[in-house]
């Protein structure tokens, strides 16, 4: 539901980035114009939300955007999907990821449950090679949620995933990591992850009536004075995720997301 024509609320127009920060440009319509014109170089950046809200897209389009528009290669470590499913859920939006691949501009790191431990205690190496031998310079991982689950305790799946943040930091990559949310008052996540990024997206797919529709939020972005907006947002068949910043969400959805 999006109210056309809307003027927006004082103060919340285009971010505007610290003159000494480099940017690395998302290219995800719409999005850069919140958030100061891109992420940090070299962040981390937590898109979260509810299951089916489009985290895996967001990744997606991050790392296709880098490869195609900036000439950044990049890589997605998954959790999740096999990279077979990565490659013909992402065709419907015309992105043809093997021939990505096949430059030398993309590569997908799949792991499996029993090999997930065998990450943390080598330190990542498959994964720095990866990095190394592409030369790549975007990073996404599919997601945080999916590789706690993968240990036997809380304080096992802690200690693991601030392992991965530390390995994160070292690869040196712009990256984008999703996660499940799980609403504890308004605005607030609660993953365990947040204050460990410096950046954090929600997307929300609430429904009105007996229709869901989609809203993105920046509440976090170390570095910028980003928009506080609650924008809508849509997929669009052969281009992908497409925000909305000079339009207005319905109140009934501020009220009840």
């Amino acid at each position: 539901m999006v109210k056309r024509g809307a003027e927006e609320d004082a103060g919340e127009g285009e971010a505007q980035p610290p003159a000494y920060l480099e940017r690395t440009p998302s290219g995800i319509w719409g999005l850069d114009e919140l958030i100061g014109g891109g992420v940090e170089k070299a962040s981390t950046t937590l898109i979260t939300g509810d299951a089916g809200c489009g985290k895996t897209t967001f990744l997606t389009q991050f790392l296709f955007n880098g490869a195609t528009q900036y000439n950044e290669p990049g890589i997605m470590i998954s959790f999740e999907e096999p990279r077979e499913a990565i490659y013909k859920h992402m065709a419907v939006y015309g992105w043809d990821f093997e021939a990505l691949e096949e430059d030398n501009l993309f590569a997908v790191i799949n792991y499996k449950p029993h090999e997930v431990k065998k990450l943390v205690d080598e330190g990542g190496g498959l994964i720095w090679d990866a990095i190394s031998s592409l030369g790549a310079k975007r990073l996404a991982i599919d997601s945080l949620s999916s590789y706690a689950m993968l240990f036997e305790s809380n304080y096992q799946a802690r200690e693991a995933q601030l392992s991965l943040f530390d390995l994160v930091r070292k690869w040196g990559c712009t990256t984008m990591l999703s996660g499940e949310r799980t609403e504890v008052g308004a605005g607030k996540i609660a993953n365990g992850m947040e204050y460990l990024t410096d950046g954090i997206v929600v997307l929300y797919h609430p429904r009105q009536g007996g229709v869901r529709f989609r809203a993105l939020e920046v509440l976090k972005m170390r570095g910028t004075t980003h928009s506080q907006k609650l924008c809508p947002f849509e997929f669009v068949e052969g281009e992908g995720i497409h925000v909305y910043p000079g339009e207005n969400v319905f109140y009934e959805m501020k009220k009840n997301r």
